[in-house]
């Protein structure tokens, strides 16, 4: 067989593998989890999203199995891109079921009622690294949590250092003092960009991830957010909290030349005023936003000094009812005597003042392919990743019960499989500054997304 028959045949294969794994869409979708199979022993989880169109915010929902009622939930904006939905946390135990199929019942307001069939797999067929356990960590500025048998049980005296060297790092970066340890959480697969920040850090960590690659540089970004938010300001805009952690970190996803990078913005025809970005800074291109924000904390540093603006940054006025471009609008006539539209003028020029740099010009390029390519891959086929809608729940209250499941779990078909280690290659790429290479591979990817896609609307 030809190399070129080859290719089509695994392709047509490939193909039919897709359809087959595509969710099958319905009215009322109920997202499960742990993600990927169940086995008897899980505590099971809930999101339930209405049918486009559908009124339901503030209205409640409620699941029953047989004649227990396991749980409800009241449709609220949730996670970073603040979709509606009802989430029902660990609310199924089925620690003392047998191994088959079973109907959850789920009524909206006593009015509307439809069910859902799950089954539950026998509980020795649980993947590894289940059984597992919470394992502790304390190191001088931290307290870390992970599970055994993982990557990270494997490397937790490697990380234990690592994390004290980054976090004493950011504290003489910031003037910080550490109040109380910080606490970390090491998840054995990719949520979102590979790190969060809220009641703790919550950081990706496995041998075949395919998003970062440099854990230090995660370490740091997380630490300035944990640091910023204990020197506190009770307006601090996202821009400048994601601008400050990305250029303290001296990169977003690797060291890199800030401002080299930003003024290649401009040529790309990439640039995001600086109104926009500030109002609606999460649903803007991720790794353009990061980076500009990170050119303009740097920009004002450099015109008014790092002690000015900190004090700027720490001192808006979150007035009710206005945007943010507003609150910052307000608060650069306050402190600093000119507008936001004389800032972006400014900064725009500061930009273009900077020398070409044609090596961080194809690095931007390939950095934003990839990116939009993961977060592609994971809105198509592991939508429990994908940042705007991640599934990252509370660490301690999974360690009070005992779960691992809803961080060891992770959608393992084959498409998941052969896209991820195709991601992992052209990451390799990227950061070997293989450009052309790396572009290539991810235009094929992009290629398998596009018919994936084409056979979910087929097949509904």
């Amino acid at each position: 067989m030809s190399r070129l028959a080859h290719r089509f045949g695994f392709l047509i294969l490939f193909l039919l593998l897709l359809t087959a794994c595509a969710p099958q869409p319905t009215d009322w979708r109920v997202i499960t989890h742990p993600d990927g199979p169940l086995y008897v022993g899980d505590w099971v989880s809930f999101e339930i999203l209405a049918p486009p169109g559908e009124e339901v915010d503030g209205k409640t929902v409620t699941v029953s199995f047989g004649e227990q009622m396991l749980g409800s939930a009241t449709f609220t904006p949730s996670g970073i891109g603040r979709r509606v939905q009802a989430t029902l946390w660990w609310v199924w135990d089925t620690r003392q079921l047998s191994p088959g199929r079973y109907r959850l019942d789920f009524r909206l307001d006593d009015k509307l009622t439809w069910s859902k069939t799950i089954r539950l797999h026998p509980a020795e067929q649980v993947p590894p690294p289940e059984p597992a356990t919470w394992q502790e960590r304390e190191t001088e500025c931290c307290r870390l949590y992970y599970i055994s048998g993982t990557d990270a049980a494997r490397d937790i005296e490697v990380l234990a250092k690592l994390v004290d060297a980054e976090s004493r790092t950011v504290c003489e970066l910031m003037g910080a003092q550490p109040v109380e340890r910080i606490i970390i959480y090491f998840m054995p697969r990719i949520i979102g960009h590979g790190g969060f920040a809220w009641n703790g850090l919550y950081l990706s960590y496995l041998d075949d991830g395919y998003v970062g690659g440099d854990i230090a540089v995660v370490l740091r970004h997380e630490f300035v957010h944990a640091y910023d938010n204990q020197l506190g300001g009770t307006c601090r805009l996202s821009i400048f909290q994601e601008g400050l952690a990305t250029l303290l970190t001296g990169g977003h996803f690797k060291r890199e030349p800030i401002l080299a990078r930003a003024s290649a913005l401009l040529d790309l025809g990439w640039y995001l005023p600086l109104e926009p970005l500030t109002d609606d800074f999460y649903n803007q291109q991720h790794e353009i936003g990061y980076l500009q924000a990170a050119a303009l904390v740097e920009y004002l540093r450099a015109q008014y000094g790092a002690e000015r603006f900190d004090a700027f940054y720490r001192s808006m006025d979150c007035t009710a009812g206005e945007t943010p471009s507003k609150i910052l609008d307000s608060a650069l006539r306050r402190k600093f005597g000119l507008t936001l539209v004389e800032l972006d003028q400014a900064f725009r020029a500061y930009l273009e003042a900077q020398p070409d740099d044609l090596a961080a010009r194809q690095d931007l390029e390939t950095t934003v392919a990839y990116m939009d390519t993961v977060r592609r891959y994971q809105r198509v086929f592991d939508p429990s990743a994908y940042f705007l809608t991640a599934w990252l729940p509370d660490g301690e209250q999974m360690r009070q019960r005992g779960i691992v499941a809803d961080f060891t779990r992770r959608p393992q078909r084959l498409p998941n499989l052969y896209l991820e280690s195709q991601l992992r290659r052209a990451h390799a790429q990227w950061f070997a500054g293989e450009y052309e290479a790396a572009l290539h591979t991810l235009e094929r990817i992009n290629h398998l997304l596009t018919w994936a896609e084409q056979l979910r609307s087929f097949f509904p």
